[in-house]
């Protein structure tokens, strides 16, 4: 909390700080390429030491064999569970027994 005098003190200063309209606009600027500097900053640092041309042909293999593998395992669990679907059909357990139910 603060005291009377400090609230008078902190009025008074206020009182005296006048701001023009292009003294806001400014202090605006200011604040907004600061924050661009801020979001650059660590993009700018990732990608200043890039992969080189050689190191990215080398991790493309890598890649293009995982999607691959990944596929055919996918592809795998397919067959198998359409193939245990067509080998057991929907069981009448499943089907609505005993009296109805609709109001007549």
């Amino acid at each position: 909390m603060l005291s009377a005098e400090e609230r008078r003190r902190l009025t008074s200063q206020l009182g005296k700080d006048s701001i023009s309209p292009l003294g806001a606009v400014l202090k605006c600027i200011a604040a907004l390429l600061v924050l661009v500097a801020i979001a650059a900053g660590p993009w700018a640092f990732l990608t200043a030491g890039g992969p080189s041309s050689a190191e990215a042909e080398r991790v493309s293999p890598q890649v293009d064999y995982a999607i691959a593998e990944s596929r055919r395992i996918f592809e795998e669990r397919r067959q198998t569970y359409d193939s245990a679907r067509q080998s057991h059909p929907a069981s009448p357990s499943n089907a609505i027994t005993g009296p109805s139910l609709a109001v007549e």
